[in-house]
């Protein structure tokens, strides 16, 4: 199913740029306001966009109420009941489903002309063709100079594209290795550090407890591309396919090893990974930071559970993971009641009590201030989320992300279920498409 999505996006993205997308749209019949703006439109700023912060300008009255798309189920119904009482714009909010789902949505927007004036939108992939159909608007011509400034800098090389800062971070998170120290402290294992010590403890602990050492969760090809820029190299370099390498192809040997000669990982299990973790049967769990509060309620005191970085290979470049919040090319008037709501989401004391609450990491330098975030801290599991922030990096924006993605989940599902896979073969098969996919959408 989930490969179904992707292809799905990328055809649709395909048509898209094909049918001349790539052009700064027209959303409706232009109204003399709306037509002004777009005269500021050019080549070099086809968002026609020349405002340094629209929610702090004068000319422009905000719009009575904006559309918000989410992928969180309750919408963040409190804070946009909060924002109609502070502003009195009345947030429409609609909950869309998971990241796919929304990037699927967004798309079928762009082609039928109708979007929400904010929308949550994963890192995952779809962020390129959403800015390059000319709807999705850079955040750095909106949003204040002293929120932008304020956002942490590793959060920007995932949310740029085109030399553009394209959506602005919210709701984010790292890899994470997660561990039964029960466990560990029982059979004396050390914490891994790199990701040679996870497979040696893998190993050690299926030998000694005969339990499984390790798994991915569900979202596994994150892991994969984490632990490709943790060995300086990443997916596309330059806009140049970067599968078909060394580094690349001893991730795959790693997980081919505790799959099919260790016995210490299970075979194609991560749809179940993380509850497997959390009954004890599973030692090590790759997954996200935002997972902790859930992983900690279903553990419910069988085990003591700990967290440890996310291993290095011969660096430290940690990938993103999570939502940001975009703005859609509407109206001056709606476009800068759009941009309220998105600075007020992103308030220090918000920022804060989101970590909180859900395990997110905090985005921006005063959210880390706070004395909500003070608290966040008292957790030593989450003192160890907070000291790998410093290393949040990863791989900029791309339009084969979708691509990537589904390419690298295929091969981790054929390298657990067959010993014998010509690695070699199948990640020159992927540079391959992925080059050809690039070239196509740059009409090559």
């Amino acid at each position: 199913m989930k490969r179904k999505m992707y292809g799905l996006v990328i055809s649709m993205a395909a048509a898209l740029i094909m049918t001349g997308c790539g052009q700064t749209p027209a959303v409706q019949e232009k109204s003399g306001a709306e037509s002004a703006d777009a005269q500021t439109s050019s080549p070099q700023n086809p968002q026609g966009t020349t405002q340094e912060s629209l929610s702090s300008g004068t000319d422009i009255e905000p719009a009575d109420e904006i559309t918000f798309w989410s992928t969180k189920e309750d919408c963040f119904a409190e804070l946009c009941e909060e924002f109609t009482r502070e502003t009195g714009i009345k947030v429409n909010a609609t909950y869309m489903g998971g990241y796919d789902d929304m990037v699927n949505k967004v798309m079928a927007g762009i082609a039928g002309k109708k979007l929400p004036d904010v929308a949550q939108l994963g890192q995952r992939h779809g962020l390129a063709q959403m800015y390059d159909s000319g709807y999705l608007l850079p955040v750095e011509d909106y949003i204040s100079k002293d929120i932008m400034d304020d956002i942490l800098p590793g959060f920007w090389k995932r949310f740029t594209y085109k030399d553009k800062k394209v959506i602005l971070p919210f709701q984010n998170s790292m890899p994470m290795l997660y561990y039964n120290k029960t466990m560990f402290d029982q059979a004396g294992i050390p914490v891994p550090k790199t990701m040679e010590d996870v497979v040696s403890a893998a190993k050690e602990i299926k030998d000694v407890t005969g339990n499984y050492g390790f798994t991915f969760h569900s979202d596994y090809p994150w892991y994969i591309m984490a632990l490709m820029y943790n060995s300086s190299t990443a997916p596309i370099a330059g806009n140049k396919p970067q599968m078909n390498t060394e580094p690349v192809k001893k991730i795959f040997e790693q997980v081919s090893q505790m799959a099919n000669v260790d016995g210490s990982m299970p075979k194609n299990q991560h749809s179940t990974a993380q509850e497997d973790f959390c009954n004890g049967k599973i030692g090590m769990l790759m997954t996200s930071c935002a997972s902790y509060a859930k992983v900690e309620k279903l553990v419910d005191g069988k085990f003591e559970i700990a967290l440890a970085s996310f291993p290095r290979v011969n660096t430290m470049d940690i990938t993103m993971g999570g939502n940001g919040l975009g703005l859609f090319k509407t109206t001056p008037e709606k476009q800068k009641a759009a941009t309220m709501f998105v600075e007020f989401m992103l308030d220090d004391e918000r920022v804060a009590s989101n970590c909180l609450t859900s395990g997110y990491i905090p985005v921006t330098n005063g959210a880390t201030d706070t004395e909500t975030y003070r608290k966040y801290l008292e957790d030593p599991n989450r003192q160890v989320v907070n000291e790998q922030l410093p290393y949040l990096g990863g791989a900029a924006v791309n339009p084969a992300d979708s691509l990537v993605w589904s390419e690298v989940m295929s091969l981790v599902d054929s390298v657990e279920a067959e010993p014998d896979v010509d690695l070699d073969g199948r990640l020159a098969e992927i540079d391959g498409k992925i080059e050809k996919y690039l070239n196509e959408y740059a009409g090559k």
